[in-house]
């Protein structure tokens, strides 16, 4: 019948499927790299967006206390979840849109689900009980060993943590040095990051030698620091702090930004330049005008 070879004619052979589908799968394959590469350039330009945004709140908390940086604790020896204290990104929040411009869309790890969005200190209506836990958890390490050392000295007879912050007036050229950087919180056994990232950032070397005499960069030659770690954990290369904290979420690089706003994604080897490399601050900064952590 008329019907029957009309059907016939519409008919695919199984070559001809076959082939479609090859076809479709080669166009497939062709095509998920490069929108894979598309969603990558998206997170990353969404990340460098929300470190200028953080850069900008940090410029109006100077403006607004004489040029000087936030310092790291208001209570630097204080427990964690203590009353009253105050991690540095809680300072800058009310200078931000909101607490997601701390964090990197590009993080891939993992969280616990008991991780808490707030805290034991929550106090309804006061903006800066709220995040005690979770800014510690962001993903932008602050430069603090040379923005705002946390130094142990003696006061009144005891030593104490004390805070201190630098003057953004005290800087040789902003452009050159690190403000915040990407950072995990640590790895697992298979180097798999996971609970985010740090909200503070080591550098990779300490000492320089100048004149035949070895040089602090951080200012007060071998004075006791708070660090979460010293120095970059190099060798250990599953660690979370084999870059001192930073970490390459976007295709093997890292999103920084400079005291000036300047914001750009380096290859993670660039994070080191002008600096030997070596575990516990051992190595020492050889060549100063590359090296962007201090305050040139």
């Amino acid at each position: 019948s008329r019907f029957n070879v009309f059907r016939r004619g519409r008919a695919f052979t199984l070559a001809e499927l076959l082939t479609v589908l090859a076809i479709i799968a080669v166009l497939a394959g062709l095509l998920f790299p490069v929108l894979v590469s598309v969603k990558s350039a998206a997170l990353k330009t969404q990340c460098l967006s929300n470190m200028k945004q953080a850069c900008e709140a940090t410029m109006m908390y100077t403006s607004d206390y004489d040029d000087y940086f936030m310092p790291v604790n208001h209570r630097p020896g204080a427990p964690p979840n203590a009353l009253l204290d105050r991690t540095w990104v809680q300072l800058v929040l009310p200078y931000a849109k909101s607490f997601s411009i701390f964090t990197c869309p590009g993080d891939y790890g993992t969280r616990d689900d008991s991780d808490t969005i707030f805290d034991g200190d929550l106090q309804p209506g006061d903006i800066y009980a709220r995040y005690y836990t979770a800014s510690m958890h962001v993903n932008m390490g602050y430069n603090y060993l040379y923005l705002s050392p946390i130094v142990l000295k003696p006061m009144g007879g005891i030593w104490q943590w004390i805070s201190e912050p630098r003057s953004t007036t005290a800087m040789g050229d902003q452009s050159k040095t690190i403000l915040f950087a990407d950072t995990v919180w640590d790895r697992d056994a298979n180097g798999t990051p996971f609970d985010g990232g740090n909200w503070l950032v080591v550098p990779p070397c300490r000492y320089q030698v100048e004149d035949h005499r070895v040089a602090d960069t951080f200012g007060e030659m071998d004075a006791p620091v708070f660090a979460p770690f010293r120095g970059w954990d190099v060798d250990n290369p599953l660690s979370g702090h084999v870059y001192g904290g930073v970490w390459p979420w976007h295709s093997g690089r890292v999103n920084l930004i400079r005291v000036d706003g300047s914001a750009k994604s380096e290859a993670i080897s660039q994070l080191s330049a002008g600096c030997e490399v070596r575990e516990s601050w051992q190595g020492f900064v050889k060549n100063a005008a590359d090296y962007m952590w201090d305050l040139h």
